[in-house]
């Protein structure tokens, strides 16, 4: 099995670690050489990509002992509780859409007016990728403001919903592991980005988008004819 220990275990980057059931299994990646880890010596540098470089697993091993257990708990148990809090904080809003629901402590979401979905849920093909076109620029424009402004900083990924036909959305991703962050932290950020909404950098985008969800939604209107 291998895993990052950078995020759950509270450690630097650069903490990956294979751990096997049988220890005997650990000789199918030894390596060697004539002046170090030679063969049949008890250097357990044979058994890492490091070799003689800096031991990353004694930042592991000293968390399990400073930590141990029950505070690796209590963090990943906040960290949990939340992003399932502000999942909830951001369906509240009217004005955000929670794309990906959080398993542990990591969830996306982006800007996106309740007009605009509405109109994506009844849209097709064609004007869902000129919707979500769209709101990529937004969500990029406001992430890249947000992050420069310094306030605050939210980094950004980008998906393939199967509710929007794969196609690749851009989204703001988090992941809650500070266990300083507050609830009114959270609330700060999405205000600041909602503010940013109304920047005039991105306000052709924001015309263009209502525009667009507008046709959607009147094409579907109840006695409104098709060309």
């Amino acid at each position: 099995m291998t895993f990052d220990a950078h995020k759950q275990l509270y450690v630097p980057m650069g903490a990956g670690l294979v751990v096997f059931r049988d220890p005997g299994l650990a000789s199918a990646v030894e390596h060697h050489a004539q002046y170090i880890i030679r063969k049949g010596s008890r250097d357990l540098g044979s058994t890492t990509l490091e070799g003689s470089r800096p031991g990353m697993s004694m930042l592991i091993q000293s968390g399990l002992r400073i930590l141990a257990r029950e505070g690796y708990e209590i963090l990943i148990d906040q960290g949990i509780d939340k992003a399932q809090t502000f999942a909830e904080m951001i369906n509240a809003e009217t004005d955000f859409e929670l794309i990906t629901k959080p398993e542990l402590n990591i969830l996306t979401y982006r800007y996106c007016p309740e007009k605009v979905q509405q109109a994506l849920a009844i849209a097709d093909s064609l004007q869902a990728e000129r919707l979500n076109t769209c709101l990529n620029r937004i969500t990029k424009f406001i992430q890249k403001t947000q992050r420069e402004r310094g306030k605050a900083f939210v980094s950004r990924t980008r998906l393939e919903p199967s509710r929007y036909y794969h196609f690749p959305c851009i989204v703001f991703r988090v992941v809650l592991a500070n266990p300083l962050t507050t609830k009114e932290i959270l609330a700060d950020i999405l205000k600041e980005q909602r503010d940013l909404s109304s920047d005039e950098g991105i306000q052709d985008e924001i015309t263009i988008l209502d525009q667009m969800a507008d046709a959607v939604l009147k094409q579907h209107q109840p006695g409104v004819r098709q060309a």
